[in-house]
Parts: C-alpha cells; structure tokens; sequence
C-alpha cells in the first residue's frame, strides 16, 4: 500500500503537555546518609525517614537479581537511588507518567556526566525504592500514557521547574552503554559510546525528523519483558553443553534485547541488521577486525550453535521473542488509531520488509531448528507492523470522512435506501445470525453515524460489538473459533451491503468503501487481542503460530532432510497436538504415520513423508486418538500405484483427517515436494 499520499499530523494536533499538581508534604525524607552494603541481602539505604533495603536477589517477583538487570555499577545504582529519594516520595491518588519520570533521570545524569541506566532497568530499580508502586495506562483512548501510581515529585524538588517538552529531547540520546561496533560508510561507528548513523549531508535535516517521529512513539521503559529461563528438566543437555552456558545465554540474549530497544527507541531500524550479525557471529572480515565482540569471549561460536539445537532452548527463544516483539510493536505504533506522520508510517514498513531478509543473512550457517523458530516470530513481527500501519493510513483517510457533515448526510441518505431486510434474507443462510441482533446492530450503526461521532467513539462502538457477541463464549475452549466465525459473518454481511450500494449507485458509496475497509481491519484487530488475552497469549504469538502451522515453506524444508524424526514432525505439526507426535518410516515400502493428538483436537492434519527407497502403491497411514478404541484407518495414494519412486526422493503428502477428536485445527493444503 502506497502511504505518501496523506496528510502529516503535528505534534500539536496529538499531544497536549502533562501538567500535574505537585503536593506539600509535612515530613522531610532528604536523605543523610547512605551506606553502600554489596552483599546477598542487597544494599541498604539509610535515611531520618527510614531504612530502605534494596534487593539484589530479586525485584518486581521477576526473579533478575538487581546487579544483573541493570548491568550498572554499584556506584550508578546508589546515585540513582539517592536521586529518587531526593525528588520523588509516595503518594495515595497521585501518579506520575512513566516516560517523564525516565526524562527526568536522563537530564540528571546528563547533568552529573553519568552513564544512565536503561529504561527497563531503571524501571525496576523504582520498584525497588518505591515498594507497591503500580502501573496503569491513564489518559483518554488515542493519547495514554503509562503511569506509576502511587508516586509523586516532592514539593521541594528542582524537578518541578520541567515540564515534559523540556525534558523528551532527552529521549533522543540513546540509552544502551554496551560494547559498539565500529563500521564504515554508513554504518555503525562508536562514538562516545553511543551509536550514531551516519549519512553525509542529511545528518541535520534526518535529526530534526527523527526528534519529531520519536514523540509518537509508546514508551519503552516496560519494552523487556520477563525473559523466562530455559527449562533444562524436559531434556537432558546436549554433550559439551553445561548449565553455565545456558545462563550466559540467557544473560546475552537479554542484552542483545536491550541493544535492540535502544536502536528502535531511537528509530534507528538499519542498526538491527547489524546487531543481529553480531550476536550470530556473521560479520564481515572488516566488521570482525574493527569490532569487540563481547559476545564470543563470553559463548564462543561453537558452543552457541551446538545449544541452538538443543529444543528447550529453541523454545525459549520463541517464548521470549513474541513477547519481545510484541513490546517493541507497542513502542512504534502505541496507537493504531493516533494519526501520526506518513513519512514516519513509511519507514516502519520498510523496517518490516527488511526485517525477514536481514535475520536470514545474519543466521546463516546456524542450526535450521534454530533459524527457523526465529524467521517465524520475526515473520509475525513484520506482518503485524504492516497490518497496523495500514489499518492506521486507513483510519486518518476515515477520520477525514466522518468530520464531514455533507459527507455523514449523504451516507445516511444512501444506508436508508438499503432494503436491510432483503440483506438479511439473502445473508441469513450463510452467517445464521439472529434477526433481532442484526437488527440492532443497523439501527446502531445509523444512530452512531447520525450523531456524527469521531473515530475514537466509532471505535469504543466496534469493540462493544465484538464484547457482545464473544460474551457468551467467553471462558470457553471454543472462544477462538467463535472469534473467526463472527469475523467471517461481520466481512459477509457487510459485503452484502456494500454490494446493495453499489447496485443502487449511491453517491456516497467511496467513502462506505473506506469505512468498511477500516471496520474490518479494526475489527480483526479487536478479535485478535481478545483472542490472546483468552488464551494467555500475545497477539503475535496468536498469529505467529497459525503461520508457522499453515507455513508450507517449513513443511517444504523436508526435502533436504534424509530421515523423518520427532523433530521434524514437531515442526510442522499444530501447535497443540503433544510433542510425541512422531512419523515413522518403515523398509517396506510404505510409510506409517503414528500420530497422537489431543483429545480437544477434531480434525488433525496428517503429513506422510515416504521413506528413502524405491517403492510404488498407497501409503498407509493410522490417525489414532486417545483413548486408543477410537482409531482410524486413512489410505493415502502418495504416487500412481505403477509409478516406482526412485530411491532417496520425498514425496509430502498433506490431506485433513476429520473424523479424529473433537476440536478443530487449521487444515494444510496437499503439496508434494521431489
């Protein structure tokens, strides 16, 4: 989709300046004394106020010992807890925006010459200091903000005397202090220990740009997420792999997650390539020479690419990526609804584009296990930023219409020539709905636009929509599938009416195409999250492992592999049939396909991979549910039964079972593969 074509929002047609109302308070807390104690227990601050102890051995029930997590040296730790209790003190009824409070702390160090800490650090580090402090989203729809609770700047405090506009450039000077790489022309260069990207005769103008693009980005400070440890009891390690790796691995993958934060926060998206190559250890001879890679003195090569096999760790991986990914989306787009500028838009879908391409080029050579449970959750990164790109280049070309009055007339003119009750007779057989909801749901829709409502009230009448009819499923194991059925009767019948416009000739019909376009893109947004949030997941996990299932460029990797095991099966099978689904191969000439599925599973999809010999006829294959009673007998004709397949040649067949469980799975389209 071409995004140029639309208008530029200024900051002023989006932010309004956070202003607050700062409290006496009748008790000094300015702390005396502070005695700097590095031991298990954690350090101790003393103050006339209190004594506060600041743990190392955990903070926020996350399980990170502080001195890990903020990667900061004692000395930066103690200043940045004297500073919170110097200008901050807790409050009942009072919060404070997450994103000003960092700003605050950035001036500071940028004023005492100190190295700060990152956002996700320094957040947990004011858990720490400011025990029961809350998190909470404040502000109306399309412009909130994340808030602590519970916490307010002192009376007292210089701090008083900012407002954010003076404090957000501070967001533009990049946070991360690790090790840098040093590249030539347009490339990364240390500098100060910063990154920097370098463009001759554009540097100013692409500054000036990017300061203006980062007051539209969500904040980062929560962009880590809790990073689960890799769950070593479900298999043994591999040979010459010990738990120490697997923690240097846990600890480096965390930073690189950091690096990356840092290089997004600052939109600096042709970084990730680089950091990527890093971490995989496939730099250029050149980048090699002129880079400290901590990395490898850290977890050699050899060693990572060994543990890339080992599948708890691949699972890992895949858990803390969606998260990940998922907060970095939050970051770039906060809003799906907030306008923000095209030229912005454009460059978080080519961010997108590249994304797949680059972490490929930087993988190459690591175990295909490991590069493809990466290439999905990146996949799923970039297809949800173009999807809400373009839903958002499709809301501001709405926003236009509904802020037309002659425009809202005339649609009403034309949605009241609609025969509703003939588009209900014809769509009745095929969405099942109720009259009185359809009903309803018109007369709704009629008043809404009548009223001349904004986006944002169009969208708080959307997502009630889809509460109510997803109310009654709710808590059920058939949730999901209830959510893809009201999307296909929501795109039905509204198809029917535009289909009756557009018969009738209405004047309006371009800007009813528009509308409907952005309802169902809104629409499935909505399902999605509801959709994760039922079944404990992110949205990009949702969606990355409906693609992972359906993804028959996985199935295709076959080809290359000379026997079929539990690995590869595990590969390509539904998410949520067990991991002992196994494929064997038998010398005979027929393959034998031993699959388990779950008992909530209706229809499985079974994959015959024909052993590495000659052979010719059916295959036979067993789908068998458990309990073991319940078995079926399935033939599948892999070639013509006088067709000799030649040694070595793998034929995929892949048909859907439907007489096996209960539930229901994505079916997989039939493919072959020589």
């Amino acid at each position: 989709m071409h995004l140029s074509g639309y208008q530029e929002y200024t900051p002023n047609a989006m932010y309004s300046s956070v202003g607050g109302t700062y409290y006496q308070t009748t008790g000094s807390q300015m702390a005396t004394n502070i005695a700097h104690v590095q031991s298990i227990q954690g350090q101790i601050i003393t103050q006339h106020a209190g004594t506060y102890v600041i743990q190392s051995s955990t903070m926020d029930g996350e399980g990170a010992p502080l001195s890990h997590t903020t990667r900061a040296s004692p000395a930066t730790v103690s200043f940045a807890v004297q500073w919170l209790l110097d200008n901050y003190e807790t409050a009942e009824g009072v919060s404070l925006p997450r994103s000003t409070l960092y700003n605050h702390y950035l001036r500071h160090c940028q004023e005492q010459n100190l190295d700060p800490m990152n956002p996700a650090s320094f957040g947990k580090l004011i858990r720490s200091v400011f025990i029961g402090l809350r998190t909470r989203r404040l502000g109306t729809r399309g412009n909130s903000k994340y808030h602590y609770y519970g916490i307010r700047i002192k009376a007292n405090s210089p701090l008083n005397q900012f407002t954010d506009e003076q404090t957000m450039a501070l967001r533009q000077q990049p946070i991360y202090h690790g090790k840098k790489m040093r590249f030539a022309n347009n490339k990364v260069e240390e500098n100060d220990g910063m990154y920097s990207h370098y463009n001759s005769g554009h540097q100013d103008s692409s500054q000036t740009q990017q300061q203006h693009h980062q007051q539209f980005l969500g904040d980062a400070s929560g962009a880590i997420p809790n990073f689960v440890e890799v769950d070593t009891s479900v298999m043994p390690l591999h040979d010459g792999i010990m738990m120490d790796h697997i923690r240097t691995f846990e600890k480096i993958y965390r930073e690189h997650a950091e690096a990356i934060v840092d290089a997004v926060v600052n939109l600096q998206f042709s970084l990730i390539e680089a950091l990527w190559q890093g971490f995989w250890r496939n730099q250029t001879l050149e980048q090699q020479q002129s880079t400290d890679n901590n990395y490898e003195k850290r977890l050699p090569k050899d060693k990572l690419y060994t543990m890339c096999k080992y599948e708890p760790l691949q699972k890992y991986v895949q858990r803390s990526d969606y998260a990940f990914y998922q907060a970095l989306v939050e970051v770039l787009i906060p809003d799906v609804l907030r306008p923000i500028p095209s030229s912005l838009t454009q460059a978080i879908r080519n961010f997108a584009k590249s994304l797949e391409n680059w972490l490929k080029g930087a993988m190459h050579g690591v175990p295909d296990e490991m590069v493809k449970t990466k290439v999905g959750a990146v996949s799923a990164f970039a297809q949800t930023l173009r999807r809400y790109t373009s839903l958002n280049h499709l809301a501001q070309a709405a926003r236009a219409v509904l802020q037309n009055t002659s425009q809202i007339n005339q649609m009403l003119t034309d949605l009241n020539r609609v025969d509703f009750a003939n588009v209900q007779e014809q769509a009745s057989w095929v969405c099942q709905c109720e009259d009185a909801m359809v009903h309803q749901l018109e007369q709704d829709f009629k008043k809404t636009l009548q009223s001349q409502n904004s986006l944002e009230q169009w969208a708080v009448w959307l997502e009630g929509v889809v509460n109510q009819i997803l109310k009654p499923h709710e808590g059920s194991a058939n949730f999901p599938k209830a959510a893809r059925q009201f999307l296909l009767k929501w795109s039905f019948y509204s198809s029917m009416v535009i289909r009756d416009l557009t018969l009738r000739s209405a004047a309006s019909f371009g800007s009813f195409h528009l509308i409907r376009l952005l309802y169902d893109e809104y629409m499935f947004y909505l399902v999605e999250h509801k959709v994760a949030a039922a079944t404990d997941e992110t949205p990009i996990a949702v969606m990355g492992k409906v693609r992972q299932f359906i993804d028959l460029g996985n199935a295709a990797a076959l080809n290359s592999l000379d026997t079929c095991n539990v690995s590869i099966a595990a590969g390509v099978k539904p998410s949520y049939i067990p991991h002992n689904t196994v494929i064997n191969s038998s010398g005979n000439g027929h393959a034998v396909d031993s699959v388990t599925t779950s008992t909530n599973a209706a229809t499985t999809t079974v994959m015959v991979l024909t052993p590495a010999i000659s052979h010719t006829g059916n295959i036979s294959t067993t789908a068998q549910t458990n309990p073991i009673s319940n078995t079926h007998q399935v033939s599948l004709r892999a070639t013509p039964a006088t067709t000799q397949l030649p040694a070595g040649q793998k034929t995929i067949v892949v048909m859907p079972v439907s007489t096996v469980g209960t539930g229901e799975v994505y079916p997989m389209k039939r493919m072959k593969t020589e």
